[in-house]
């Protein structure tokens, strides 16, 4: 197990009224051979007493890399069930 640590946090409140806070976090393991840490991204949602999470491990030996995709993530209030797709999107443009 990494660390983590909590970047950003959204309170949205949603078309019915109710609450919905999103957690952004960056993770941080240790490559096996080598003890190179690499981080990933996980996303928390919370809405009433469901609590939905999602995690990417791995994005890039950059902790700069990957909190510039927090931050885009979290100012596109991006959920967990999005957040794979649009971190491949972005990684992609990124290649071009």
């Amino acid at each position: 197990m990494g660390k983590m640590q909590l970047l950003f946090s959204n309170e949205v409140t949603l078309d019915d009224n109710r609450s919905m806070r999103l957690e952004y976090k960056i993770t941080e393991n240790l490559k096996a051979d080598s003890g190179e840490p690499y981080y990933g991204i996980q996303i928390a949602k919370y809405l009433g007493n469901n609590v939905e999470i999602d995690e990417i491990k791995g994005i890039s030996y950059s902790k700069v890399k990957v909190e510039a995709i927090i931050k885009i993530l979290y100012e596109n209030v991006v959920t967990p069930i999005s957040m794979v797709e649009i971190i491949d999107d972005l990684i992609t443009l990124e290649a071009v």
